[in-house]
């Protein structure tokens, strides 16, 4: 009897499978370090902050009626649930529309500076100096 034909052969150990190997992939880039990591940092935080504090502001004008009581009613519950569900979503929506906007912006705005580059514009006169 003849073997199978290789694509229908069965492993008949864990041994005899050796996986394919991996393909070659770029290092990750490094992660910015001193000042600059701390500044992107420190930007992405204040960015997060103001958005979670806006969110927090507008759903409790919307939703919180009666500060009568500790714990929020069903109604209150259910509203600050679809409010903020709303906020995130559309925050959602925003960053991917920038993220597939940004790469156009940042070409847009490099050909415009090669473009000053090579044609610097005419410098402006000075104002006379002033009389005392």
């Amino acid at each position: 009897m003849e073997d199978p034909a290789p694509e229908t052969q069965q492993l008949r150990s864990v041994s005899d499978f050796t996986p394919p190997p991996a393909p070659a992939r770029p290092p990750p880039p490094a992660p910015p370090s001193g000042r600059a990591a701390k500044a992107s940092l420190s930007l992405q935080l204040r960015d997060f902050l103001l958005v979670y504090n806006r969110m927090t502001e507008l759903c409790f004008q919307r939703c919180v009626a009666d500060l009568n009581y500790r714990a929020l009613t069903r109604q209150e519950e259910a509203c600050l649930d679809c409010c903020a569900g709303k906020l995130v979503r559309s925050n959602h929506r925003l960053m991917a529309a920038y993220v597939q906007l940004m790469p156009s912006l940042v070409q847009r705005r490099i050909a415009d500076y090669e473009a000053a580059g090579r044609d610097p514009a005419p410098p402006a006169a000075l104002p006379p100096p002033a009389s005392s």
